[in-house]
């Protein structure tokens, strides 16, 4: 019988699992699988352990790469310089400057260390690059290579010293090794260095010294020139640049020329530019597109734009994946256009497809959109819109909100609007008193919504918002309606307690209307220890449906509550004494009710004494 194949080692089924789990997106499965392993930096090999490390650097966990890689038994200088970048990248230039006994550093360490350093904030001075890129090789003993110098050149130009990456870009034109030999990097590199300069006539030099050696422009280095000659206004450079043989212009190149006419004023060549491309058969992209719409609503010439528009949205250039990244606010003019003419509708389209994940979102197109679509009576657009801002992190203003609001209510949306005014607190603002009314009456108009109500006078009282005694005695009313009697309690409690009051005396009658007599009674009670008179009529009343309902006790209660702290001599009208007497006797309640009937003797020997 044949043995099976031998099993597995745990080390190798490890690592295997390890990496299996780093295909994903979420290192949390793996940084838990490490933990159910025993000593696991024992058991998995470097290489699983350095896939970890970098994978952690690259998804920013600096601290976890960090602490993994001191806890490595043997990390690789990859593992080492993928640490490096990731502490650069956070800023962390001190940190950045570990040390490994294991993990020595080579020439891929320097140029981690020149790009990260030349980026940070502060620079480091020239001096210090320099000083670095000496002593790392011979500290390390690693010869530095053309990516080396090229990083190093590019760090002097970023920190101003073009003199010296100047020496450093002929001594390696002089080097007679190949390997740091100037590349077509270097030497755009140069190029744009005096390009940013205004040193024109020095970048077509060191262009001709390009040619010279036998090195290759790219589209990049060609359009470095254009760009840079632009900007220093020499147009008969360009156009020297244009002559060469081996220059193919590109997207980039004419939207470098259109930028310049457009921003001169000179429209109509930068649609001869724009035409060009067609004839050429060079691709538009949204910056060509946004370049020259936006020049042409500057000249007011808003049809060729809308057509521009059409064209843009038909070909959905916008929706084509490219390094140009749409800049939503070129669009402005023409939202503002498209939504002053009734045509919001456009707009929003043409604003869902400049919305990229990548693009920077604009406050000011949001706000156009918003306040477009709600003057055409869209407010539940224009609503969306608010809550898409807010999705990104941007505040809409008052102007955004209340046009959305009072839409809302001239809708009867009122659940809506009150959610709309919810989120305009959240987001910090303060409406006015008025708007705080409108949605409350919305909100007391509408069934269903008496809690929603009550959540928003309690707001207003917590912000000090002036209240309003109609709507105030309306609100109360509703909850009782709706069956909330404790939070009915609880707001008129708080609205006497913040120096406004509702009208009791309507309240009160509505409550033994609807036979909520027990609820009457404690409303008039509070208003008694509120020193707020409503009158015999209203006692009367309570007394009169409490004996009627057959409560003679809450009845007598209430009574002796009035005649111990009324401001009045008279609490009822004599009819509801009989009453409230005739029903104690029924009820047995003889004590209370001979209390009543000397009350009512006292009362009827003050009405003689008056006549």
């Amino acid at each position: 019988m044949g043995t099976g194949a031998p099993p597995e080692p745990a080390s190798v089924a490890a690592a295997r699992k390890l990496h299996h789990l780093l295909r994903s997106r979420d290192l949390r499965p793996a940084i838990s699988y490490l933990g159910t392993l025993p000593s696991p930096f024992t058991l998995l090999p470097n290489h699983a352990l350095n896939a970890l490390l970098r994978a952690l650097a690259a998804a920013g966990r600096v601290r976890a790469a960090a602490s993994l890689f001191r806890s490595i038994p043997s990390p690789t200088p990859h593992s080492y310089n993928s640490l490096l970048a990731a502490l650069l990248r956070r800023g962390r230039t001190r940190a950045a400057f570990l040390r490994s006994r294991d993990a020595n550093p080579d020439a891929a360490t320097l140029n981690t260390l020149i790009h990260g350093l030349s980026t940070a904030s502060p620079r480091p001075s020239a001096p210090a690059l320099l000083k670095m890129f000496r002593f790392f090789p011979e500290t390390y003993a690693f010869v530095p290579d053309a990516i080396s110098y090229n990083s190093l050149i590019s760090a002097l130009c970023r920190a101003g010293d073009l003199p010296t990456a100047r020496k450093l870009f002929d001594g390696m034109r002089a080097t007679k090794e190949r390997e740091v030999s100037p590349n077509v990097v270097t030497y755009t590199t140069m190029i744009k260095a005096y390009c940013a300069k205004r040193l024109p006539d020095e970048a077509l030099a060191v262009f001709n010294l390009m040619v010279a050696d036998g090195v290759t422009p790219n589209r990049i280095t060609y359009n470095t020139m254009v760009q840079g000659f632009c900007e220093a206004g020499r147009m008969e450079l360009v156009k020297e640049v244009f002559r060469m043989d081996t220059f193919k212009p590109d997207t980039c190149t004419f939207n470098t020329l259109m930028a310049v006419h457009c921003r001169e004023g000179r429209i109509e060549d930068a649609m001869k530019v724009f035409d060009q491309m067609v004839q050429l058969r060079v691709r538009r992209d949204s910056a060509s597109y946004s370049m020259v719409i936006r020049a042409l609503c500057d000249c007011n010439k808003f049809d060729r734009a809308e057509e521009l528009v059409d064209e843009l949205l038909e070909k959905e250039v916008l929706k084509k994946r490219s390094n140009c990244v749409a800049l939503v606010a070129a669009y402005n003019p023409i939202f503002v256009y498209f939504c002053e003419n009734r045509k919001a509708k456009k707009a929003r389209i043409l604003f869902g497809q400049l919305l990229d994940p990548r693009s920077k979102v604009d406050f000011t197109a949001f706000k156009t959109l918003i306040l477009g679509h709600c003057k055409e009576g869209d407010f539940e657009e224009g609503y969306q819109l608010v809550l898409s801002m807010l999705k990104r992190d941007l505040v809409p203003d008052s102007e955004c909100y209340i046009a959305v609001i009072d839409g809302f209510l001239q809708k009867g949306r009122i659940k809506f609007a009150w959610e709309a005014l919810h989120r305009m607190l959240n987001s910090g603002l303060r409406p006015s008193t008025s708007t705080f009314h409108s949605v409350l009456l919305g909100l007391l108009k509408k069934d269903g919504c008496a809690k929603e109500a009550a959540d928003l006078i309690e707001i207003m009282l917590e912000r000090k918002i002036r209240q309003n005694v109609d709507l105030s005695t309306n609100l109360i009313d509703v909850l009782f309606k709706s069956g909330l009697h404790e939070r009915a309690y609880k707001i008129t409690k708080c609205l006497y307690d913040n120096g406004y009051y509702i009208k009791m005396e309507k309240i009160i009658t509505t409550l033994c209307e609807e036979k909520k007599l027990i609820d009457a009674a404690e409303f008039t009670l509070f208003s008694l220890h509120k020193r707020h008179e409503l009158g015999i009529a209203v006692y009367s009343l309570v007394l009169d449906g409490l004996c009627m309902d057959g409560k003679a006790s809450e009845a007598f209660q209430l009574f002796y509550e009035l005649i111990e702290n009324g401001s009045t001599s008279a609490v009822a009208a004599p009819h509801s004494l009989v009453m409230l007497h005739h029903a104690l006797e029924e009820t047995g309640k003889m004590k209370e009710a001979h209390f009543v009937a000397k009350q009512m003797r006292r009362a009827t020997a003050r009405i003689r004494q008056k006549i």
